[in-house]
């Protein structure tokens, strides 16, 4: 956890579909999942959600919030979490008196950057089975095969900006011609 560890956080234990804040809200600092997962989203005038980021066990998020009045966006557990806050004034102390935690903290954006970048290229794809395999490559762990997950196929869909019913039916196609199998937690190209 690194320079964080000098800042006393404050523990909200979130069920499953609670709001930690909403686009609107005050900021009140930055946060790291301690156990669970949390979504960033943003909702059209259309009510369709556009999935942002979402966190799971010590990833941290919001750090944006540092620098604005106002979230732009929505906090939102998909399941049970344990989410410490690390308070807006203390963050910014320390972020000022500490070049390690600046390092960490200017690493730890760059990687998510480098994340968004990737998928909003993968959402660029039009055709559904392009898109998810062109998703599954990227994703795939270090063989280059097997993309493991931890939050549900739905969280995917919204993620590669597909509605979860064509995704669905886009890996029930690839499963069919071979091109993936899929196992609890995690899909493998074949």
């Amino acid at each position: 956890m690194g320079p964080l560890s000098e800042i006393v956080p404050i523990i909200r234990h979130l069920a499953a579909g609670e709001t930690l804040f909403a686009a609107g809200d005050e900021t009140r600092g930055f946060f790291m999942v301690r156990t669970g997962r949390v979504r960033l989203v943003r909702f059209g005038g259309d009510g369709r959600e556009t999935a942002l980021f979402t966190a799971g066990p010590e990833e941290r998020f919001a750090e944006a919030s540092l620098f604005a009045e106002r979230y732009h966006c929505d906090a939102i557990a998909l399941s049970e979490a344990v989410v410490a806050c690390f308070p807006k004034a203390a963050s910014l102390a320390l972020l000022g008196d500490d070049a390690t935690a600046r390092l960490d903290l200017t690493a730890d954006l760059a990687r998510q950057v480098m994340t968004l970048r990737a998928r909003l290229t993968v959402r660029d794809i039009r055709s559904a089975r392009e898109r998810v395999i062109a998703f599954l490559v990227a994703e795939a762990s270090e063989d280059g095969r097997t993309v493991a997950f931890d939050g549900s196929l739905r969280d995917i869909a919204v993620a590669i900006g597909l509605t979860p019913e064509a995704f669905y039916r886009t890996l029930a196609r690839l499963e069919a011609q071979g091109t993936i199998s899929r196992k609890t937690g995690h899909i493998v190209l074949t």
